[in-house]
């Protein structure tokens, strides 16, 4: 997990200014996406075995797809298995179940993020209030508030598609 950690730190603080990745209207998208309902008991056993909802479970996927499609995204995999081939196997040791709940857990902060972002100046103070702004990016992130919400959603999507890169979903 403190490889996956790095990564978003890593991804955090040098974030490029290339606009690579889905849209964040892929994300809601995902989230709109209607489900057909299987048998109670298959949905509750499933629930059951990873914690995740039907929702939750529809939600990854539609993300997953979204990022399969995308150019720079597609880039960014195959880079990611080149240059991270060993890191990758010793990381798909871990429970599948694991994996899983870190791409919820990614895919619910990128929701979250518009409505963190709604006042950035604010979003801004909370990120710096919190300790989570390196104090070499501070100065960056309060003449342009914009900029930290662009980074955090790169950041997001990267521990997103690193964490489906690893559980093979990518």
């Amino acid at each position: 997990m403190k490889f996956i950690q790095i990564l978003f730190l890593i991804a955090l603080c040098f974030a490029s200014s290339n606009a690579f990745g889905i849209q964040k209207d892929a994300v809601k998208e995902a989230s709109e996406e209607t489900v057909q309902t299987q048998p109670e008991t298959t949905a509750e056993s499933k629930q059951e075995m990873t914690g995740l909802t039907e929702q939750d479970a529809v939600d990854i996927a539609g993300l997953i797809e979204a990022a399969g499609q995308d150019p720079e995204t597609i880039k960014l995999i195959a880079a990611l298995k080149e240059e991270n081939a060993a890191d990758i196997e010793e990381l798909k040791k871990l429970p599948e179940v694991d994996i899983l709940h870190g791409m919820k857990g990614a895919l619910d902060e990128m929701k979250m993020l518009d409505v963190l972002f709604k006042d950035p100046v604010k979003a801004v103070d909370a990120f710096e209030a919190e300790g989570l702004l390196p104090p070499e990016h501070l100065e960056k992130y309060k003449k342009d508030p914009a900029l930290l919400e662009d980074d955090t959603r790169k950041a997001l999507y990267f521990r997103f598609v690193s964490l489906a890169v690893v559980g093979g979903y990518l």
